[in-house]
C-alpha cells in the first residue's frame, strides 16, 4: 500500500531508500496533489504527504503543526491520521544539500559541475539512472545514522509515524 505521496521522481527514490521500502511511497503530481492526496483522496484513512517548503503551501486549515525545527515542519490532521511534512530549505536538492554541507562535502564531489547541474538532473524523469545522483544519495543513505542532523530526525519521526498509524500519540510524538 502507498502509504507516502512525494511530488517528485527524486523524491519518490530517496524516501523509498531512505525508509527501506519503495513500495510504500506514491508518486504524485506536484505538491498541490500530494496535499490533496493527503486531505481529500485519503478521506480520512492514514496517509503522508511529504512536501518541499519552496512556495507558500496551502496547507489545509485542519491540519496543526505538531513539529518544526530549521529543516522540517510536520503538520498532523486535528481528528485524522494524516501528516504534511515540508521539507526545506526550499526545495528536496536544498535539503539533501544542507546535509552535504554538514558532511564537508558538495554534489561536486560526486562528478557534478555544480548545484544547478544536481537540481536538473534531479527534476529528471528517472534520476536514479545517472550513477553521480545514485551516488549523491547514497552517500546520504549510508552517513545520515551518523550523527544528529535534519534527515536522521526526520526519518526516526516518519517511522514512527508509519509504525504507529491510528495509534499515533502527541506526547510520544514530541518527546521522540
Amino acid at each position: 500500500m502507498k502509504l507516502v505521496g512525494v511530488e517528485c521522481w527524486a523524491d519518490k527514490y530517496f524516501f523509498g531508500r531512505l525508509l527501506n521500502d519503495k513500495n510504500i511511497i506514491r508518486k504524485e503530481s506536484g505538491d498541490d496533489a500530494v496535499i490533496d492526496g493527503v486531505a481529500i483522496r485519503s478521506k480520512g484513512s492514514f496517509s503522508v504527504g511529504i512536501v518541499d517548503v519552496d512556495k507558500d503551501k496551502k496547507i489545509p486549515k485542519d491540519f496543526t503543526k505538531i513539529c518544526e525545527n530549521e529543516n522540517t515542519q510536520i503538520f498532523k490532521h486535528n481528528e485524522n491520521c494524516q501528516f504534511i511534512i515540508l521539507i526545506g530549505p526550499r526545495q528536496f536538492e536544498h535539503w539533501i544539500n544542507e546535509y552535504l554541507k554538514i558532511k564537508n562535502s558538495s554534489v561536486e564531489d560526486f562528478g557534478f559541475v555544480n548545484f544547478v547541474e544536481f537540481m536538473k538532473q534531479s527534476k529528471s524523469l528517472k534520476p536514479e539512472n545517472d550513477e553521480r545522483f545514485k551516488d549523491v544519495i547514497s552517500f546520504v543513505i549510508e552517513n545520515f545514522h551518523r550523527s544528529e542532523n535534519h534527515i536522521f530526525k526526520l526519518k526516526i519521526h516518519l517511522e514512527y509515524i508509519l509504525e504507529k498509524k491510528y495509534q499515533f500519540n502527541i506526547e510520544e510524538f514530541q518527546n521522540i
